[in-house]
């Protein structure tokens, strides 16, 4: 992918207040898309992935997907029923997938300081991201939050500095 800076400045936020059926559609595009399970698989209810969804409760991605931690992805499962004892197992790279895309969103909504819309999220940027950028060692972060070596930065500084050092008490005690 040659121009990813650019593509990375044309994604398209996501409005500030998004309607339930285009959260729900911006969860199908991604795993239609990006994970590569067709829709037919979604209306016919016979996915694992979908079904593990459904019984977790998962059905929009902003509300409900991106909340979950990569634990939770990973151990998504369906249960049995009496109608099918021995459900077929969620698929380990469907889970990878999956994890990989709330990573993505995460890592492009903070580099867009916004969130972004993943119904038009251009699977190119998507193959660059796993590719080169993304690290399965590392924990996601929400887009709001800080980084780890933000964190540290801060403490750091704040270390560094004596809010009530001995000088400003000397200042504040003269003046009195």
């Amino acid at each position: 992918m040659a121009d990813v800076p650019g593509t990375i400045v044309r994604l398209r936020k996501c409005p500030d207040v998004i309607a339930p059926a285009a959260d729900r559609q911006m969860l199908e595009i991604v795993i239609r898309d990006l994970v590569g399970i067709p829709d037919a698989h979604r209306r016919a209810g016979n996915n694992p992935l979908w079904n593990a969804f459904a019984e977790m409760g998962v059905q929009n991605f902003l509300g409900d997907l991106i909340t979950l931690t990569e634990q939770d992805i990973m151990d998504l499962q369906v249960r049995p029923t009496r109608a099918a004892p021995h459900p077929a197992p969620v698929r380990i790279m469907w889970k990878h997938k999956t994890v990989t895309i709330v990573t993505a969103y995460h890592h492009h909504s903070r580099l867009k300081g916004n969130s972004i819309d993943m119904r038009v999220f251009p699977i190119q940027l998507y193959d660059h991201f796993c590719i080169s950028i993304y690290r399965h060692d590392e924990t996601v972060v929400p887009w709001q939050s800080e980084l780890p070596s933000q964190v540290n930065a801060r403490a750091t500084f704040l270390k560094s500095i004596k809010p009530y050092s001995k000088e400003h008490k000397v200042l504040q005690d003269d003046k009195s």
